[in-house]
């Protein structure tokens, strides 16, 4: 059903762990066994060290300097219709699995969901749809006409995806 990308690249202020992608990925097995996710993307910055875990993953790694270049080209590798694309450093709730196959069950799968950061705040345990969005499941054609320059915020607000209720967790 889905082909997940997860987004390896470092935050400004904030270099990303090796550890932080594979256990991003790792949360992803339960998805994978379920029949939900088919194939992962890694996408990365050049020189990063992370081909190892892509090996061991059985992942493809997509290395570019920047991160919309590798988005595009994972776009181009995904096998499914539909992507989840995470940032590395965030791992997927238990129910997650669940809660994206009943959307694609029930739900209308050309419209993007948003998967957001746990609440950490008191803030977003007030006004929840205030967290981080970490996450985005959307059709690949939406994504393609979206992603051409646009960073990861412009992109989940390009998209407009309805939240999930399943959230997030750093790994870091």
């Amino acid at each position: 059903m889905l082909t997940a990308a997860l987004i390896a690249f470092d935050s400004p202020g904030a270099p990303l762990r090796r550890e932080a992608v594979a256990r991003s990925l790792g949360s992803l097995v339960e998805s994978c066994v379920q029949g939900l996710i088919a194939d992962a993307l890694i996408l990365a910055a050049p020189g990063r060290g992370l081909g190892g875990i892509a090996d061991e993953a059985g992942c493809a790694l997509i290395e570019t300097p920047h991160a919309a270049d590798g988005l595009a080209q994972a776009l181009k590798a995904a096998r499914r219709d539909h992507l989840l694309l995470l940032l590395a450093g965030f791992a997927v709730e238990r129910d997650f699995a669940e809660e994206a196959q009943d959307f694609f069950a029930y739900g209308d799968a050309s419209r993007a969901r948003t998967l957001r950061l746990a609440p950490d705040s008191l803030i977003t345990r007030l006004a929840p749809g205030l967290a981080r969005p970490v996450g985005l499941i959307a059709p690949k054609n939406a994504l393609a006409a979206a992603a051409e320059g646009a960073n990861w915020a412009r992109l989940v607000r390009k998209m407009r995806g309805a939240d999930l209720t399943t959230r997030a967790r750093r790994v870091l």
